[in-house]
């Protein structure tokens, strides 16, 4: 197996962290690998936060659940689907471009994970544990007012990084996923599993 493929199955979520930081040098290797993922028509719809102040982390971690690990991950990233992005890059051009619809959103959502997805793989390459947070759609209103987020601009994801705990490390991933999850389209009636 490549060390690719190997690091996608090793890959576990983390929510307990060492003491261990993360030096600029991993966090910026993380960022630059999310921005290195291909975004729909190379617009780059969606913008990363990197929420340091403590305060922030906390009410995240609130909004989100009442999960008081974000507070202590050492690097929080939240990724934000930006069509603010869209609008001003036509304004910029002196066109006066159509509001942004659901489709558009839907594109900028989607860019926005893929690079979450390469900051993920990236920071397992280094030894940095992260987690999904996908609370933050759960209070959007929230967030937008805790971070003035412009009203094009919606939180698409929240990630957590750290380097793993010693029980975190040595937890087993769940097994017997796939399935659950596989199946093949089987004409007009509809889906089936597969085994």
């Amino acid at each position: 197996m490549n060390e690719i493929i190997k690091s996608l199955y090793e890959r576990k979520s983390i929510r307990a962290f060492s003491i261990k930081n993360i030096t600029d040098e991993e966090k910026n290797l993380i960022i630059d690998a999310a921005i290195q993922a291909p975004t729909a028509g190379n617009q780059v719809l969606y913008t990363i936060l990197d929420i340091e102040e403590q305060s922030i982390k906390e009410a995240l971690a609130v909004s989100c659940d009442n999960q008081p690990f974000i507070a202590k991950a050492p690097l929080v990233l939240l990724f934000l689907a930006d069509c603010r992005r869209w609008l001003d890059c036509y304004e910029a051009a002196g066109v006066n471009p159509r509001k942004p619809g659901l489709g558009d959103l839907m594109l900028a959502c989607e860019d926005a994970l893929i690079a979450a997805q390469n900051s993920v793989v990236a920071a397992h390459s280094l030894g940095i544990g992260s987690c999904y947070i996908g609370d933050i759609l759960e209070n959007k209103e929230k967030v937008t007012d805790l971070l003035n987020l412009d009203k094009y601009v919606f939180p698409a994801i929240l990630l957590v990084y750290g380097y793993p705990s010693e029980q975190q490390k040595n937890r087993k991933n769940p097994e017997g996923l796939t399935e659950n999850i596989l199946s093949e389209r089987t004409g007009t009636q509809g889906f089936r599993k597969v085994n």
